[in-house]
């Protein structure tokens, strides 16, 4: 087996904050966070076995710093560190380098003292590899004879702590809980973690006191969503729903064997019943739900010129099928490449091909009616200054139509209406500029706000040439890309009139060191809403394992539900890229359940 090692860590430090002539293994003290993000992302990047963050935390190389007196201190916290962010996904190896000075008789240091620096540090390192991860843990029960083994860690970032602690038996099999809370509630967390193991692993009743999360009651929103401020209104979501394991309430497809890069969910061949759509990189799926999986009714082969960037849906005929618009780009010439395509009688027709605009569908005010618009291409730039129209069917092509008044900076891939509240507010426009960011626009153009937050989490980059400024007719073009966003959904789930708009939003710790690292481990989904200053969290989801490439609101099994619908990609950490696979994941949401006055009490 080949093994895949991380690579320096002293200069990731400086990007973290180190400061020049400052002590590296003091960041383990001071800033752990900025170790464990460091060695995540080379995790993330292939790495199979991460080194500790212990080069120069030997008695002699700490004493230049004053912390001679520290060693065991710093070199446990770095293996703590290191094994948290290693998890299962990697090995850890303790990082010993030299002393910086010559054993005599080439310089002034005894051999012995030597020897005991390296002893001292070494024996720091061992004592500190305690049962952190499943290899160590089957060697305790080897070693011990018990049944089970439990261990774990608290990581405490300020005013937050979060509990990972893990469960093992003699037969291999594992159990993992944890909880995020507030320090001062520390002990209660843990005392919920413990009664969850305790009925889960070991069938007996705990304490009674569940901290991490409060007993159901009536009308409670899904746990998996995480809800704003209490005394604002909440959304019922599927209050049956776990986080964990599958109850009826969560459905997952079978692994689908490519990766993706889009989705939609509609009636694509006019049969009454949605169909789910996938993109892959070369070919289009159309799936139905059916005997709890999803069972392909047809695939499209994407001509080789082209690269998929996005998938929507709209019936353009207006005959009850959608028709399915594939919006690609040709490389060769840096041009959009795009096309119109129904599926009908289960067999593909080209409706519309060799579109030379970048297409989507938005809601357009005031009748938010779903809208096909289009921009043309740009080969300096990617996008015309040309602007985004209102797109028309006109024989077998589009043709442009009404030209939407849209601030500066906005093309047709990256913006979404949020309708106001009636008697309230107006309805405001959200784009997500070249940094991800949000950027909220007035009714009348003006900008309102700018998230801090990144969003989107594209993977799918379009090459371009960025001029460097002041180099005069002489310009240098620097390369670069402009990842295409995902999509924004208003979205009014309470049906009181107040709109919120979900996005995806990315987590990952290599993104945050490698500008084009896109995928992403996990991702979240945010409904955000105007609060009259800005965008505010309505609810969230938990994290989500997986990259997430689209999103719906639909109902993809047709049981009159929606649903959020979620694509991944799956995120094969070292394994490699080309291992991503495809899973759809689908959440119920019980609309019935809005009111709290009617719902069912929950047991």
């Amino acid at each position: 087996m080949i093994h895949i090692f991380d690579g320096a860590m002293g200069t990731m430090l400086q990007a973290g904050g180190l400061k020049a002539g400052g002590c590296p293994e003091l960041m383990n003290i001071d800033h752990p966070e900025v170790v464990r993000h460091i060695h995540e992302a080379y995790i993330e990047a292939g790495a199979t076995i991460i080194e500790t963050n212990t080069f120069g935390a030997s008695r002699l190389k700490l004493d230049h710093y004053g912390l001679e007196d520290r060693v065991e201190e710093l070199n446990t916290a770095a293996v703590r560190i290191a094994k948290e962010a290693a998890g299962t996904r990697a090995k850890v190896a303790g990082s010993m380098g030299p002393t910086g000075r010559f054993i005599s008789p080439l310089g002034d240091l005894d051999f012995e003292e030597a020897y005991a620096c390296f002893k001292e540090q070494a024996a720091a390192l061992a004592k500190a590899g305690a049962v952190s991860d499943a290899g160590s843990a089957a060697k305790a029960l080897s070693a011990t004879g018990a049944d089970y083994v439990i261990w774990g860690d608290v990581t405490v970032m300020g005013d937050n702590a979060s509990l990972d602690v893990r469960v093992r038996d003699k037969a291999g099999k594992e159990w993992r809980k944890g909880a995020k809370t507030r320090v001062n509630d520390l002990i209660a967390s843990l005392q919920g973690v413990s009664d969850s193991i305790n009925a889960e692993v070991f069938g007996r009743g705990g304490s009674g006191v569940v901290a991490a999360a409060p007993a159901a009651s009536a009308g409670q929103a899904n746990p998996n969503f995480v809800q704003k401020d209490a005394t604002q209104s909440q959304v019922y979501l599927n209050p049956q729903f776990r986080y964990q394991g599958s109850d009826g309430t969560r459905y997952r497809s079978q692994t689908l064997p490519y990766a993706s890069v889009g989705m939609i969910v509609a009636d694509v061949n006019g049969d009454g019943k949605n169909e789910v759509v996938v993109l892959g990189e070369k070919r289009l799926y159309v799936y139905q739900w059916q005997n709890e999986r999803l069972v392909q009714l047809g695939e499209y082969k994407i001509p080789t010129r082209m690269m998929p960037l996005a998938l929507r849906s709209i019936d353009l005929n207006r005959d009850r099928a959608e028709e399915i618009i594939l919006t690609a780009y040709e490389e060769e010439y840096t041009q959009p490449y795009s096309m119109v395509l129904s599926f009908k009688g289960n067999t593909f027709t080209e409706v519309a091909e060799r579109l030379p605009y970048y297409l989507n569908v938005v809601r357009i005010p005031p009748d938010y009616m779903p809208t096909l618009i289009g921009q043309k291409g740009d080969p300096s730039r990617i996008f015309s200054r040309g602007g985004v129209y209102e797109m028309m069917k006109q024989g077998n092509s589009l043709v442009q139509s009404k030209k939407l008044d849209l601030p500066s900076g906005v093309n047709a891939l990256n913006f979404a209406w949020l309708p106001g509240t009636p008697g309230k507010e107006t309805e405001k426009l959200v784009v997500l500029t070249d940094e991800e960011r949000l950027r909220v626009f007035s009714d009348k153009g003006s900008q309102l706000n700018q998230t801090d937050e990144k969003f989107s989490g594209s993977a799918i980059g379009i090459a371009e040439q960025t001029q460097m400024p002041g180099m005069g007719k002489d310009n240098i073009l620097i390369p670069s890309k402009y990842f295409v966003p995902l999509r924004m959904i208003p979205s009014d789930l309470e049906q009181d009139g107040s709109w919120e708009l979900l996005v995806n939003k990315p987590i990952s710790v290599s993104a945050q060191f490698f500008e084009n690292y896109r995928f992403f481990p996990e991702g979240e989904i945010e409904s955000l809403y105007w609060d009259g200053v800005g965008l505010g969290l309505q609810w969230k989801t938990r994290r989500i394992k997986g990259s997430v490439v689209d999103f719906a609101l639909a109902d993809p099994n047709n049981d009159g539900t929606k649903d959020l619908v979620v694509c991944l990609n799956t995120h094969p950490g070292a394994l490699g890229l080309q291992n991503r696979k495809t899973v759809v994941v689908f959440y119920p949401l019980d609309l019935s359940m809005m009111d709290p006055k009617t719902a069912p009490a929950l047991d």
